[in-house]
């Protein structure tokens, strides 16, 4: 015990303040105690015919029985994997393998998606690109939304696959699924083909409903890590029409599309965190946007700031703001310093210097894209941590003005 707390005592402080829930968020206690429970009494491989396999096996299909009725699907459309990216990678290129198993040629296939996207979607849909896809980016308006009119253009009889995510991860702009469903789908009626759409609902659950049959789409990712769930497991939900092969050999477990030995209390953990994101997420959504724009209209005293994406159309604890001017990289490592956790764009992205593609691509101006914090709260946040942040930022402002002023 004394080695572990002096190796780990740093990271451990109470006072300090969380506001990056859209890289990954605190376990809730509830997942941390069904787990805890599993690890226990749950040892053996589900895959093993004995009792104590069958009895692993109970819990994995009891989690995937679980989550499938959260999500409004069959329990054989949801598969475990080890997170988002997986999940998203097994989707884009699964469909295709199938595609092309199926006898379409390779450089018949069309992929229409955002250029907004997470990097899992974008590198993996160029890696497509590479291969003879043709890939083609729906316009979006100022606010990153799809412009549907823009969108059904692109729509043609080589349309196979279009990818949008349900919520931006910078951003937290959320677009209408619905509404892109029902245009993909008057489009397969009028023309007599399939298009599967498919959506990374990552940041979606604490904060969106996510039954599939309401969104109209045939694949969702979604990543435990992201909704108060353990990291490291990740789910891919394929309704039947949705045809994908496995993209790594190995065993049959998951259906064969995901080889490996399942990890049963990280499964039991991610199916009872999305359950439960989703029998909360309109109490909590509406608390939070309340405390957010609150927040947003206190932040609006700093000169210069502003929003980046739609307020309406946004997750309510999401704030994406830009401060032209301003070296927001070190403004982070700042609040850091004063016990604030932040970020300027996606985890994923990679950390240090840059700028963030999703708010150059929305907004055409480089010096916004270069100066962009990323501020999402939790369930847990208070407005005296929300003051305490605004206090450290202004702080930090006020000191680079009077070093710039010195420097004259």
């Amino acid at each position: 015990m004394d080695i572990f707390s002096n190796v780990f005592s740093q990271f451990f402080n109470p006072k300090r303040i969380y506001l990056d829930y859209a890289a990954a968020t605190p376990l809730r206690k509830e997942v941390m105690k069904a787990m805890s429970l599993l690890d226990r009494e749950v040892s053996a491989n589900a895959s093993a015919i004995h009792k104590e396999g069958q009895k692993a096996k109970v819990a994995l299909e009891t989690a995937r029985q679980n989550l499938a009725t959260s999500l409004r699907v069959r329990p054989d459309d949801v598969m475990f994997t080890s997170g988002g990216t997986e999940s998203n990678n097994l989707a884009l290129k699964g469909a295709v393998l199938a595609m092309k198993k199926g006898g379409v040629r390779i450089e018949e296939i069309e992929i229409i998606t955002l250029a907004t996207e997470h990097p899992s979607v974008l590198n993996t849909l160029k890696e497509l690109e590479a291969m003879g896809v043709k890939l083609f980016y729906a316009p979006i308006d100022a606010d990153g939304l799809v412009d549907l009119r823009e969108f059904k253009k692109l729509l043609s009889p080589r349309t196979r696959l279009v990818s949008i995510a349900y919520a931006n991860s910078e951003t937290g702009v959320v677009q209408d699924l619905t509404g892109i469903g029902r245009t993909i789908k008057a489009f397969e009626k009028e023309n007599g083909l399939m298009a599967l759409f498919h959506t990374d609902a990552s940041q979606a659950p604490l904060w969106l409903p996510c039954a599939l049959d309401a969104l109209f789409v045939d694949m969702m990712t979604l990543d435990s890590g992201k909704c108060r769930g353990p990291k490291g497991v990740g789910v891919l939900v394929a309704r039947p029409r949705a045809k994908i092969l496995a993209i790594s050999s190995g065993g049959s477990q998951e259906k064969g599309l995901r080889p490996g030995t399942e990890p049963v209390s990280l499964i039991v953990g991610a199916s009872l965190s999305i359950t439960l994101a989703q029998q909360e997420y309109k109490e909590l959504g509406a608390r939070v946007k309340k405390m957010r724009d609150r927040w947003w209209h206190e932040l609006q005293s700093i000169k210069s700031i502003v929003l980046n994406g739609s307020l309406t159309n946004r997750l309510p604890n999401n704030l994406n703001i830009s401060i032209p001017g301003l070296d927001t990289e070190f403004a982070v490592v700042s609040l850091d310093t004063a016990g604030i956790a932040a970020s300027t764009k996606s985890a994923c992205s990679g950390a240090g210097g840059g700028y963030s593609h999703v708010v150059l691509k929305m907004t055409g101006d480089i010096n916004r894209a270069s100066s962009t914090i990323r501020f999402t709260l939790g369930p847990d946040t208070t407005r005296r941590e929300l003051r305490e942040t605004t206090k450290a930022l202004k702080k930090h402002i006020e000191l680079m003005h009077e070093i710039a002023f010195d420097l004259k």
